[in-house]
């Protein structure tokens, strides 16, 4: 068994098996190599298409990179040229402002002609009118335009800076001579506007309010017409220095869009000039005359209307029973006590002046005739109490003489023809001043208007007086009122 083994390893021998591997090896290297070249093709082909879409993405990136570096350009080259206008309105500020050129302590022209100062006013707001204090509140832009030849510069156009540089120019120390309280507005940054021009004229604008005293004349009070002023002057500089001048407008200069106020019309302004003299020499001003008319509708609805309504009250008075005290007292005095208190209140709003307002007038009038209403009353129940008073005594006087009579008749003895008889005399005895009369009842003599009215007064009883008095009050308040409108609306 183990000699055919042998015969057959012999038989295959050491070069067969060297020849098989290295067949092997080589069909192992045939199917890399294809493999290669495969992933070369399929790579080559990879790589032509990346080439062409790289080539067009390049040229799209292309394009849109001149866009914005043509943008980028454009952006830059106008950075750079607001940066170089910046720059130069900036080293122009600094070298306008710089302290060896510019001394703000210094006014314009200097040793030379006074500097001119146009001033403009814009209002915005006028109220609080207070007659107590007598002043108004008034909220404009203050407008201020002036030269100052060492500010000119070649920008050739009129730039606007911010207000901090007011701190570094001069600026006229213009002021409100009759205010009583000044303030500049502050939020949310302080409302001043400077501008500078070509020339070196300056333009200032700021909003100012301000509370002017105004003497006013109450004595048409409330049909009145006041004539408010607000004067501006310079503080520190005579006319020599500086000279104020009102802005060459339509409108003078002082411009108020809202002339319609709850209580009041302005009806006119007016601007002048002013020269005022003081000790240390002459200073020039300017004015702005307010002309302010009142509106009466409030007072007509509060005052006048309650008034004269009470005084009509009053005289149901006159229908009230003579009889019925209670009453009558009681209205009299309401009416009284009312009319008071509006004319309490009235004045407790008005100033303490030593002169009567026309307005005090009509309240102090319609008291009146509500006290005369209640003294009226008072007069009627006076004479009424007379009247009952003699009547008293008259009745008593007939009881005592019918007595007497009795008892005069029983003492006389009963027989009629010792009694003397009358004599019947038909003509009367004239006497001096009386026109004649005749006998048998001819005409009686004329009796003078004096006597006249005596007699009617006589035979006037207590009730014909609240009679007379229905007509007559009425009649004197409506002429009282005609006089009064008449005087008072002229």
């Amino acid at each position: 068994m183990e000699v055919p083994k042998m015969l057959l390893w012999n038989s295959f021998g050491w070069q067969d098996i060297f020849k098989t591997i290295f067949i092997f090896s080589i069909i192992c290297d045939m199917t890399e190599l294809n493999k290669a070249s495969g992933t070369k093709v399929t790579q080559g082909q990879e790589m032509t298409n990346n080439s062409q879409v790289t080539n067009n993405s390049q040229v799209t990136n292309n394009s849109r990179t001149e866009n914005h570096q043509s943008q980028s350009d454009n952006t830059l080259s106008r950075r750079k040229r607001t940066a170089s206008n910046h720059e130069d309105i900036t080293a122009l500020l600094d070298e306008m402002l710089h302290e060896d050129t510019y001394d703000r302590r210094i006014r314009p022209n200097i040793g030379g002609k006074p500097v001119k100062v146009q001033v403009g006013l814009w209002v915005i707001a006028l109220d609080s009118i207070n007659v107590i204090d007598m002043d108004f509140k008034m909220d404009f832009f203050l407008r201020q335009l002036w030269v100052d030849p060492r500010l000119a510069h070649m920008q050739n156009k009129t730039f606007t800076i911010s207000n901090r540089i007011l701190e570094k120019i001069w600026i006229p120390d213009t002021y409100f001579v009759n205010s009583k309280e000044s303030k500049f507005h502050k939020v949310t940054l302080e409302n001043k506007l400077l501008e500078i021009g070509t020339d070196g004229g300056v333009h200032f604008n700021s909003r100012v309010t301000v509370k002017p005293s105004c003497h006013m004349d109450l004595r048409m009070f409330p049909n009145d017409v006041q004539k408010c002023n607000l004067d501006i002057e310079s503080y520190s500089y005579n006319e020599g220095e500086v000279i104020l001048v009102w802005e060459e407008r339509k409108d003078g200069g002082l411009a108020i869009p809202l002339r319609n106020l709850p209580q009041h019309n302005i009806s006119e302004t007016l601007t002048m000039q002013l020269r005022t003299e003081y000790m240390s020499g002459n200073w020039s001003g300017i004015r702005a005359v307010i002309t302010i008319k009142r509106k009466m509708g409030y007072f007509l609805v509060h005052v006048y209307s309650p008034s004269a309504l009470i005084v009509v009250l009053s005289w149901i008075s006159f229908c009230i029973p003579l009889e019925s005290t209670a009453a009558r007292v009681t209205l009299g005095i309401t009416s009284v006590l009312t009319t008071t208190t509006i004319l309490n209140i009235l004045n407790n709003s008005m100033p303490k002046v030593s002169y009567v307002k026309a307005i005090d007038w009509y309240l102090i009038c319609c008291f009146l005739f509500v006290f005369a209403v209640l003294v009226e009353y008072t007069i009627v129940l006076y004479l009424d109490n007379i009247g009952q008073r003699k009547r008293k005594k008259k009745e008593l006087q007939k009881k005592l003489e019918i007595e007497e009579k009795k008892k005069n008749e029983a003492k006389r003895p009963f027989s009629n023809n010792n009694e003397p008889k009358k004599k019947s005399t038909y003509a009367k005895i004239r006497k001096e001043g009386d026109v004649a009369t005749y006998v048998h009842g001819d005409t009686k003599p004329k009796k003078k208007l004096r006597d006249r009215i005596k007699e009617y007064l006589h035979r006037l009883t207590v009730r014909d007086i609240d009679e007379l008095s229905r007509i007559f009050f009425p009649l004197t308040f409506m002429l009282f009122n005609a006089i009064y409108w008449i005087a008072f609306l002229s």
